[in-house]
This record gives C-alpha cells, sequence and structure tokens, in this order.
C-alpha cells in the first residue's frame, strides 16, 4: 500500500492533519484516486483530508475487491501491532525506488533483508527500522538510500484513528468479475470491521455519468449491461463523448460544478448497499454528501 509522495510531503509537514482523515482504497488504479485527489484539493472539502491508498507498482494489476480486502486486513493489523511484514517492506522499498528514480540493484537489497528473516511473512516492528537499516546499509554505497527510505516510510506509514477518521472502500459490482459470494464476503467483511462501503454497479463510471443530465434519458438496461462499443463500454464511451473522458486521466473540473446534481440523481436508482447487489445504481455520492458535511 502507498500514498501519493507529493501528498505523503504534506501530511509529514501537518499541515492539514487535524483535519478527520477518509482513507479512499478502491478498485481503479486512475479514475477513482483522481477523482477523490480532486475533491480533496476542493474548497468542497475543507473540513476533511482525504487519502488515496494506492496499490504498490507490484501490484497493480491486483483490482479485484478480493486483493482490496487482503489490503484492508494487512493494514488493520499493521495498526493494530505497529508492525509491517517483510514482503510489504519490500513493498515499499520497491516503492520508493520508483517514486524517486533510485538505480539501485532491488534484489540486493532483499538478499540482505531475507538472510535475516527468513521469509515473507516475517514480521517487523516498525520500531526496529531504523535499526535495520542501519545494520543493513552501515558504510555501504546504500547509507544514503537507507537514510532516504526511513524518510519516504514516515510519509508513506498508513495509521488512523479509530474514533475520528474513516476507511472507505469503492469498488465496482462489475458481474462479469465480481461474483455473488464475494459480495457477501466483502459486505460481511466491512460489517465486521466498520468499514464503510461504497458500491457502483455496474462501474464507477456509472456514478461519474450522474453528473450529467444526460443519464435520465439513457436506456437503464443498456447502461447496466455496459457492453464494449470498440474498445470502450458503453458508460465510459459516454462519458467520452459528453466530456471527452479517459480513465487515465480524469479532469475533476469537469465534474466539480455538478457534484450535488450527481448526489441527487443517484436517488432515482439504487443506492441502498444491498439493493445495489444487483440493480444499476450507485451509493458513492451518499460518501460525497457525508464528506461535504463533515465539521
Amino acid at each position: 500500500m502507498r500514498i501519493k509522495e507529493e501528498f505523503g510531503a504534506i501530511r509529514k509537514s501537518e499541515i492539514k492533519d487535524y483535519n478527520p482523515k477518509y482513507f479512499i482504497i478502491s478498485e481503479g488504479s486512475a479514475s477513482e484516486p483522481l477523482y477523490f485527489e480532486g475533491l480533496n484539493n476542493s474548497v468542497l472539502s475543507e473540513n476533511i483530508t482525504i487519502i488515496n491508498i494506492l496499490r504498490d507498482y507490484a501490484n497493480l494489476t491486483n483490482s479485484h475487491p478480493s486483493f482490496i480486502i487482503k489490503m484492508l486486513k494487512e493494514l488493520i493489523l499493521n495498526v493494530e501491532h505497529n508492525e509491517i511484514t517483510v514482503l510489504e517492506l519490500k513493498n515499499k522499498i520497491a516503492n520508493c525506488i520508483k517514486d524517486n528514480d533510485y538505480e539501485i540493484n532491488i534484489e540486493d537489497i532483499y538478499n540482505k533483508i531475507l538472510a535475516i528473516y527468513k521469509n515473507d511473512d516475517c514480521r517487523i516492528s516498525k520500531d526496529d527500522l531504523n535499526d535495520l537499516f542501519i545494520k543493513l546499509f552501515k558504510g555501504e554505497i546504500y547509507k544514503d538510500f537507507a537514510v532516504n527510505f526511513l524518510l519516504y516510510f514516515e510519509t508513506q506509514d498508513i495509521t488512523y484513528s479509530k474514533t475520528r477518521d474513516k476507511i472507505n472502500i469503492v469498488i465496482d459490482r462489475d458481474k462479469q468479475n465480481f461474483k455473488d459470494y464475494q459480495y457477501d464476503e466483502v459486505y460481511s467483511f466491512c460489517i465486521q470491521y466498520k468499514i464503510n462501503l461504497y458500491v457502483s454497479n455496474p462501474t464507477f463510471e456509472f456514478f461519474l455519468l450522474l453528473h450529467f443530465p444526460v443519464v435520465l434519458d439513457e436506456d437503464r438496461e443498456v447502461m447496466f449491461e455496459n457492453q464494449y462499443i470498440g474498445r470502450r463500454r458503453y458508460l465510459e464511451r459516454r462519458l467520452h463523448d459528453i466530456c471527452n473522458y479517459k480513465k487515465s486521466s480524469l479532469d475533476f473540473k469537469v465534474f466539480e460544478p455538478y457534484i450535488y446534481d450527481a448526489i441527487e440523481r443517484e436517488k432515482l436508482f439504487a443506492e441502498d448497499i444491498l439493493e445495489l447487489k444487483y440493480n444499476l445504481g450507485s451509493n458513492v455520492g451518499l460518501l460525497i454528501k457525508e464528506m461535504l458535511n463533515a465539521k
């Protein structure tokens, strides 16, 4: 798990850390993070801090909701015990190298760590990381990297208050990839750990389309089926026609003026989390409304 590095630097300065934090873990790696990043930078959400929790670079292709649940279990365990697994440490090292363009033999670093901890499942106290890196790299060519990584880790360390902050999952109910029993498992997990679950059926693009009045004139069955038209699915194609939407480069300013419209239009479709299992709709607007009303 990682946080966009420039936002991590802001967190370290504690400019906004007094605000309640809304952590967003989304299935998508582009549109959802860009939307919530834009909302975080908007005056609309000046009373809160929105933090996208992104997948490690090594796991960018693992977008299934079941993998998101696995990430969250690790996050909860890490926060409760102030620990990190060897695998997670390796992923954070890889993230640091990627984000900062270090020219380092990463396998050499991995081998040094595994020589001490033996396997990826071993757990390391976060309090021991400083001593670990001094031990591993003292007097070697990676000494500067060790210092920089510890600073990087500090900005990336995800901590939260159970009483003040909120963890939110934002996923798609794409019936082609997300089975009924998996939906039930995710729902049960969120109930057990008091995590907020937000679903768009079939995809997040439906919530984006709610920003525009044309959604009310669309064929609901066609939107629900969301079949491919060329290289794009129907909802993505309609958004592209309306506002030149692209998954990898969502422009939040296009949607910002119509956020309250989207929240109201959402009520005309399925919005209950159980109804969303089988029906066209979204409840992401409920999350947005809560964040906009937060004090």
